[in-house]
């Protein structure tokens, strides 16, 4: 067997206060317009965070992902499941969209500082919304 038959990701994260933001890097198809590198951004938003239930099926356009600092608006939207039951909401963007092409080129984390960037400011968000509707301590 060939390592080549292996596709490759790299995967950075950062657990937060009921929810966690990972960013994502794999390689693509490169071609005369683009190229190999895909970036992409996701939350996973915990049943106990109070943005989760928000949620509400699989329209990418609903409320809940439109509030949220993703890249061109919201392209993944998932409820993964353990043992029948949702465990969490997975939503976030991708950076191929049209006029996305720069991103296809950034190898390292150092040259998509702005995916990072955005990743910053969904943890940022996300944060917010947790300690909002955190009980007052007495």
């Amino acid at each position: 067997m060939s390592i080549e038959a292996w596709k490759h990701k790299d995967v950075w994260t950062r657990g937060g206060d009921r929810f966690a933001v990972e960013i994502r890097r794999h390689l693509g198809t490169e071609d005369a317009y683009e190229g190999p590198h895909r970036w992409a951004v996701y939350a996973y938003i915990y049943l106990s965070h109070p943005h989760f239930g928000k949620f509400d099926g699989p329209n990418l356009w609903q409320d809940a992902t439109q509030v949220l600092p993703l890249h061109g608006g919201a392209s993944l939207l998932e409820y993964p499941m353990y043992g029948g039951k949702v465990t969490c909401v997975k939503v976030g963007a991708d950076y191929h969209h049209l006029h996305d092409n720069a991103y296809t080129y950034y190898a390292t984390a150092d040259e998509a500082y702005q995916v990072f960037r955005d990743a910053d400011e969904l943890f940022d968000q996300l944060t917010a919304m947790a300690e909002r509707n955190q009980p007052e301590s007495v």
